[in-house]
């Protein structure tokens, strides 16, 4: 006789971080994880500066609008295997596992993604520690403008604090 209860699949998200680490061990591997992203996003100019405190990747990509932030926090999407290619300049993209955002994590205890597509910009704050003492479920909550484009920042960034 067969029991009717379910078995949840379940990955526990320190997993995550140790995945990442593993992947990119070295800084110089993270910084062109980041770079990749800006790669992908259509951007044409990609600015790194790196002092003690900080890591920042500026970019001119594309953007994110509020379905891009959920996709950009989606381990595993499909996304780039059903679009293969950048939609601005055809470029093949890179990224394919939507892991190497928590490689970060190696080497910091937070990132700041800013992001602004068109009208919408957006800045999230992912704390290490509020995502390993959160349950399994843990929200992020961006903080959200609406601007007028042509006075907005050029470039987007990636912060690691």
């Amino acid at each position: 006789m067969m029991d009717s209860a379910t078995l949840p699949i379940r990955v526990d998200k320190s997993h995550l971080v140790t995945i990442g680490e593993r992947l990119y061990a070295e800084s110089v591997e993270l910084i062109r994880e980041l770079v990749n992203n800006a790669y992908d996003a259509d951007a044409t100019q990609v600015h790194v500066s790196i002092s003690d405190a900080e890591i920042r990747v500026e970019d001119d990509g594309l953007g994110m609008d509020l379905d891009g932030l959920r996709e950009y926090f989606t381990i595993g999407t499909s996304d780039k295997r059903l679009h293969p290619k950048s939609p601005r300049f055809g470029r093949p993209r890179i990224g394919q596992f939507g892991i190497g955002k928590f490689a970060t994590l190696s080497a910091c205890e937070r990132f700041v993604v800013f992001t602004q597509r068109g009208s919408f910009a957006a800045e999230v704050v992912f704390d290490k520690q509020a995502w390993e003492g959160a349950d399994d479920r843990w929200d992020l909550q961006p903080r959200t403008t609406v601007s007028d484009a042509t006075a907005a920042n050029e470039f987007g960034r990636t912060a690691l604090p």
